[in-house]
């Protein structure tokens, strides 16, 4: 009854262990560390079966035939479970060939042995296959120390490992290095009190039931706390596949290590500098001007450099977006890490950017220039140069507006060259332009800021003076008057003088309204032209001079 238990029992082991190997399996797309501990159950569970075999109610040969998969089964699990240690912290890791030949040839060879009757006795030595089932007492011969000894290396390997993962390793990989490894404990221990026993009259393998206790424990991690679904990406795989320059230099500036898209930076920035970098002093592969430009301050008392960032041109249109921060560990700076990124790219679109938006602005000015141009052509004269009526007529409506908040006076001087048409008839339409600008001229010159002079049309010409008074207003269309009769113009055959007839009106506190005082300073134009021409008259105050007009015409 007894032995039926033992065979019963190694039968629900390999159950136990090979549903979670399928569990894990079915984790292994992109997860490195599950599909070995896929193999790792699957040897755990050929190695349940083969104990199985060789206890179970059978002959002795069956019985034999459960010798090569023990080995098999211990040699997949062994090795698969340092396997999965090395890919928990490094999951681009793949196993190297010498480390494949270690970890099949041995347990292949003790398979074969197992089987020969040469060499059976060396490996299980007085081991009676005769025995009840269940009370088959495995007896070790030497070639099965060995063996022992051999497995264990790998096991302990794997095991010093996960202790190192589950107390510095990555966050990631520390609860699922310390689930693993509580998990391996119990048939380690379980196994090493197996291999000592076999030294003696032999003892039944009870290894393989310690294990049920490894696939529930790892069952339960991966099926109810997703143990294997977070895989850590390991440095080197970060690091080598990044496009920005990465260097480490130690704390006096030596270049300790750099990944390739750094080696490519500097061969392309000093292609002189050789292939070998390792141990070179940064400010001789790049430039201590380079350093100096990231890093102003220099090194810190302790040799590093504290933390700095630039975006340099650091050959002739390549540029570096360079930035350096130092390593300390126990407190004490122990070097720095500088990362490059190239931003040639960037910085010529950014000075195209400045070229387009500075092209933008000057063609902006431009167009703002022509628009002014125009704009002031509109209301220019375009013989004499002068404002036209046009902004004659706006300007003289904000002058007197402004009189109405000041209350200041306005006035209005409306000249007219005397006898200009006999100008033309004599000496032809170019020396009356010439003489007309003449006039524009002398107008100019003598008002001041503020002033309007604007040309009404032919040969009248009209001058607002803001703030000047009827007495100020006289006085300067007199000077006018003067400098105009004292111009001398060379025509065919001679010279030519001409005079000018002015009237004057003032307008205080907005008393009239534009078209008002414009007719009013007519009226004293025409009065001035009737008494004679050459001379000034004032319209004196609205409404006075009506009547006088009227009896001189």
């Amino acid at each position: 009854m007894q032995g039926t238990v033992w065979v019963l029992a190694f039968a629900l082991a390999p159950v136990v262990t090979g549903a979670v190997a399928v569990a894990a399996w079915r984790h292994r797309h992109g997860n490195p560390p599950a599909r070995a501990l896929a193999v790792v159950l699957l040897g755990i569970s050929g190695w349940c079966l083969a104990v199985g075999v060789v206890l179970a109610p059978s002959a002795p040969a069956v019985r034999a035939a459960g010798f090569p998969l023990i080995f098999l089964s211990v040699g997949a699990t062994a090795a698969g479970f340092l396997a999965l240690s090395r890919l928990l912290a490094e999951p681009t890791w793949r196993p190297r060939r010498h480390l494949v030949l270690l970890a099949s040839v041995e347990p292949v060879l003790l398979a074969v042995t197992s089987v020969l009757p040469a060499t059976t006795d060396l490996v299980f030595g007085r081991t009676d296959l005769t025995a009840p089932a269940g009370a088959v007492q495995m007896v070790g011969g030497p070639l099965f120390l060995l063996h022992s000894l051999y497995s264990y290396a790998f096991i302990a390997w794997a095991l010093v490992r996960l202790v190192r993962l589950g107390r510095r390793g990555q966050p990631v990989v520390r609860r699922q290095a310390r689930v693993l490894l509580v998990s391996a404990l119990p048939p380690t221990l379980g196994n090493l009190v197996f291999t000592l026993g076999m030294r003696g009259e032999g003892v039944v393998d009870l290894t393989p039931l310690f294990f049920i206790v490894t696939g529930l424990v790892a069952g339960w991690a991966i099926l109810r706390t997703g143990l294997l679904e977070l895989v850590p990406v390991a440095r080197d795989q970060v690091v080598e596949t990044m496009t920005d320059g990465v260097l480490v230099t130690d704390e006096v500036g030596r270049v300790i290590d750099l990944n390739p898209a750094a080696r490519r930076m500097l061969a392309a920035l000093r292609p002189g500098a050789g292939p070998a970098v390792l141990g070179r002093p940064l400010a001789e592969l790049a430039g201590a001007d380079l350093l100096r430009t990231v890093l102003p301050d220099g090194p810190a008392a302790d040799g590093t450099y504290e933390t700095g960032r630039a975006v340099v041109e650091a050959a002739p249109g390549c540029w570096l977006d360079v930035q350096s921060v130092p390593v300390a560990s126990a407190g004490r700076r122990i070097g720095r890490v500088t990362v490059v990124r190239d931003v040639t790219e960037a910085q010529l679109r950014e000075a195209d950017l400045r070229r387009l938006a500075q092209q933008l602005a000057e063609q902006v000015a431009t167009v703002d220039r022509l628009r002014a141009a125009v704009a002031e052509e509109a209301v220019r004269d375009p013989l004499t140069g002068l404002h036209n009526r046009r902004h004659l007529d706006r300007t003289l409506l904000h002058a007197l507006a402004r009189s109405v908040d000041d209350g200041l006076p306005v006035a209005v001087v409306l000249v007219d060259v005397d006898r200009f048409k006999s100008v033309n008839d004599r000496f032809g339409h170019a020396t009356g332009d010439a003489v007309l600008c003449a006039v524009a001229a002398e107008l100019r010159a003598g008002t001041r800021s503020g002033d309007t002079v604007a040309r009404a049309g032919g040969e009248e010409f009209v001058l607002v003076l803001p703030g000047a008074d009827e007495a100020e207003a006289l006085a300067r269309a007199e000077t006018v008057r003067a400098r105009v009769g004292a111009l001398v113009h060379v025509v065919p055959g001679g010279v030519l003088t001409v005079t000018l007839s002015a009237g004057v009106a003032v307008a205080r506190s907005g008393g009239d309204g534009a078209a008002e005082l414009l007719s009013r300073a007519d009226r004293a134009l025409y009065r001035a032209k009737s008494g004679g021409r050459d001379r000034v008259v004032a319209a004196g105050v609205a409404g006075a001079d009506v009547s006088d007009v009227l009896s001189t015409a």
